[in-house]
């Protein structure tokens, strides 16, 4: 199952995708906004989820090709909409 990409999409339609946007959006607060992990996707079970295949966005665009660098994490925040496992408290751009 995807629940956002690299590009800034994201799935809201059930709470698994909402939980890995705050995900997403936490990596960039506790990286200091150096950082968003994205581009989550992968298997929901019964007693939780395995990630496969994510993605590192950072400043510096160290992390090969799907590193889209700041514009990445800028379309990150410009599609992201805090939801409720998100903290008024983190960070943003």
């Amino acid at each position: 199952e995807k629940f956002n990409s690299n590009s800034g999409w994201a799935d809201d339609s059930t709470p698994w995708p909402r939980v890995m946007q705050a995900l997403s959006h936490f990596s960039y607060h506790v990286s200091g906004g150096q950082f968003v992990l994205c581009d989550l996707q992968g298997g929901v079970y019964s007693n939780g989820i395995v990630l496969t295949d994510p993605v590192i966005l950072s400043r510096k665009k160290t992390y090969g090709v799907t590193d889209l660098g700041p514009m990445g994490i800028s379309s990150f925040f410009s599609n992201h909409q805090c939801n409720e496992f998100c903290r008024s408290n983190w960070s943003k751009p």
